[in-house]
């Protein structure tokens, strides 16, 4: 089990597609949106910080949920029934998948809160940097859970294209590209119940000194029982 985790662990830091999709890819929309268009949303204090914790969430979302598309590509080659005949656990390459996910998360925070440190002068308490990476990572931790059940349901190209979907489609909904402030009143309303908003408002709520809200941990919490329950049941499917 150790060996794998490892493995594992080693392979998600090692993919280039995957560190540009979750790592380069916001670092550079946190860019072209903070220096280069210079965008202001009416109503936004400070869009720098604003923009920091979004791309640093939606870096983090990425990364939680592409341990899905590792899954149903070794589901597809046949890789599950090679493991199956070895000393590893069912339960042991899950485990190792999901943490995979978890620790996969981080690359892509650093990233941007180093980006928005270093270039876009951003300035928070010393305090408060660390805070808010924990805040960001936890936030993101249900999409762990759903990648997982994308993994195990579907196979191939056709996991990754709706992981790719819904992740961005997530995002979206969640504020995370435009602030929910700037949405018509009934995409708000729906917006407050999606866990990409909710995971960014522990980053935002952060850089205002406020701690997390009950209804912020209790909608992620909610949101992380639902996938964690369907990935659980697509797994015994798939054994």
């Amino acid at each position: 089990m150790r060996s794998y985790l490892r493995l594992e662990l080693l392979r998600s830091l090692r993919n280039p597609v995957g560190l540009v999709m979750t790592t380069v890819f916001p670092v550079a929309l946190y860019l072209l949106w903070t220096e280069v268009l210079r965008l202001t949303p009416p109503g936004q204090v400070n869009v720098k910080d604003h923009m920091m914790v979004s791309m640093a969430t939606y870096g983090a979302m990425g990364g939680a949920m592409s341990i899905g598309g590792a899954i149903a590509v070794e589901r597809s080659k046949g890789w599950l029934r090679q493991l199956a005949v070895t000393p590893l656990p069912a339960h042991g390459y899950i485990s190792a998948k999901l943490l995979a996910g978890l620790a996969g998360m981080s690359p892509s925070i650093v990233a941007v809160l180093a980006t928005a440190a270093l270039i876009s002068a951003v300035r928070l308490p010393p305090g408060t940097w660390p805070a808010l990476a924990g805040l960001i990572w936890l936030g993101a931790v249900p999409f762990a859970a759903l990648g997982i059940a994308i993994g195990y349901t579907l196979e191939g190209i056709v996991a990754n294209v709706t992981m790719m979907v819904l992740f961005f489609g997530l995002s979206v909904l969640g504020g995370l590209w435009v602030p929910v402030s700037l949405m018509p009143e009934g995409m708000r309303t729906l917006a407050e119940f999606s866990p990409a908003y909710q995971a960014g408002s522990l980053g935002w709520g952060a850089l205002a000194g406020e701690l997390p809200t009950g209804q912020s941990l209790a909608v992620l919490a909610a949101w992380t029982l639902v996938f964690s329950g369907l990935a659980a049941w697509r797994y015994r499917r798939a054994l």
